[in-house]
């Protein structure tokens, strides 16, 4: 048996906000967005991402919370130029075991940490 990702969700305060923040940061489009159910389902990426309003049926998550996952993307220093006017934050840093990572807040608080990749 092997188990894989459907969705990533995170909690958000601020629905059409953080679609655009998700949109324009990442490139990432909005597949589904229900304002009413506090949902939207993005894609763009190998892993469904979806952003809830707790509450509202998507769960109870509580926004700006600790990260408890870790993204990964080839070329982190396209994506701090890109993500920057967003989140002036962001910053590169080398981990102690020699990796790279994109570390920066979303418009909620949520701690995004994207690691380098191939």
């Amino acid at each position: 048996m092997t188990l894989g990702l459907v969705f990533l969700k995170i909690p958000v305060t601020d629905l059409a906000r953080a679609v655009d923040f998700y949109s324009q940061g990442f490139g990432l489009t909005a597949d589904f967005v229900s304002e009413e159910y506090g949902w939207a389902q993005l894609g763009g990426a190998d892993f469904g991402l979806a952003l809830y309003v707790p509450g509202k049926g998507g769960g109870d998550g509580v926004p700006g919370q600790d990260r408890d996952f870790h993204l990964v993307a080839g070329d982190l220093d396209a994506l701090l130029k890109r993500v920057s006017p967003l989140a002036p934050d962001a910053v590169i840093a080398t981990n102690a075991d020699g990796s790279r990572s994109l570390d920066l807040k979303d418009p909620d608080g949520n701690g995004l940490r994207i690691m380098q990749g191939a």
